[in-house]
């Protein structure tokens, strides 16, 4: 086979990559906007595609199956829709600097309706006025496990902003397990991330950079809490939220929270907020909150211990 070489006497796929990023039972899928063709075989990168549908289309749901994609910049028409268990990795991971770039003038970029799903070093960048949503979950099933990892989520110039970096506001379904690990959302005019009112249960949110531009917009967004029953466990922690104007760090909309809504939003640090929009606790009864705030030069500490 082109491309293979043998480790111990077992084959492997040209790309290995680290062991948690590869499943032993998946394929590795390439895709190189300058060198491949939808019409070779995809399995070996001198047989790459030259779209992520295509890699998509051959892959196999549940296998841990791997899209490798070389650097460039990918126009997508028609929404991607991966199968489950599927991890999409720019074969060269850069946080600070994508050097893979996933673009589209479409109502949703990514639609995410499959469990297990990873994203690796990608820029979601919205190129047109039509976008939404860099990421749309959960819109016909609950899912588990969704993971972006040193991703970039870039919307439109701040004159014509108005989209979401990662939405999960279904007012029925809600993903399990949410990761959102060392990303940056920028130029995102609504909320980078828009959370429904079933809330998002054993979710980890840390090390990300949340730029606000939108004066009335906030970085997290919970809808109305009253309804959030499966909130259990989740972890905001560790992020910095940069305001420009009037927005809130994290917002809870709404009456009290569900008798499982309880989390934790700890150890974020927030600049140009006030101390009391940096993170409207009021509604949040059952979660933990313990930030520090600074204020154009002053600065202070929040707390509010739920019940």
């Amino acid at each position: 086979m082109p491309n293979s070489r043998v480790l111990g006497g077992l084959q492997a796929d040209a790309f290995l990559g680290a062991m948690y990023e590869h499943s032993p039972f998946g394929k590795v899928w390439y895709v190189d906007i300058t060198n491949g063709s939808d019409g070779n075989a995809g399995d070996a990168p001198d047989q790459a595609y030259a779209s992520v549908n295509s890699a998509i289309s051959a892959a196999v749901a549940t296998r841990g199956d791997t899209v490798v994609i070389a650097p460039g910049t990918y126009t997508v028409t028609t929404a991607l829709n991966p199968k489950a268990m599927m991890t999409f990795r720019a074969a060269v991971v850069n946080p600070h600097f994508p050097t893979v770039t996933l673009q589209g003038n479409i109502t949703n970029l990514v639609t995410l309706d499959v469990s297990g799903c990873r994203f690796i070093g990608i820029r979601f960048l919205s190129s047109g006025s039509t976008l939404v949503n860099l990421v749309n979950i959960s819109s016909v099933a609950n899912i588990n496990g969704a993971t972006f990892e040193d991703c970039l989520f870039e919307g439109l110039p701040k004159s014509t902003r108005h989209n979401v970096g990662i939405r999960a506001n279904s007012a029925t379904l809600f993903p399990t397990g949410l990761v959102v690990r060392r990303c940056r959302f920028s130029r995102l005019g609504i909320t980078p991330l828009w959370v429904g009112v079933q809330s998002i249960p054993n979710a980890v949110i840390e090390d990300n950079a949340f730029v606000l531009w939108s004066e009335s917009g906030c970085g997290i967004g919970f809808s109305n809490t009253t309804h959030s029953q499966r909130g259990n466990g989740y972890s905001i922690r560790n992020n910095e939220f940069l305001n420009s104007g009037d927005g809130v760090g994290v917002r809870f909309i709404g009456g009290t929270e569900g008798a499982h809504s309880a989390g934790i939003v700890r150890t974020n640090y927030f600049a140009y907020f006030a101390t009391t929009t940096a993170v409207t606790q009021n509604s949040a009864t059952r979660t933990f909150i313990n930030n520090y705030v600074g204020d154009t030069g002053t600065g202070g500490t929040i707390a509010d211990v739920g019940n």
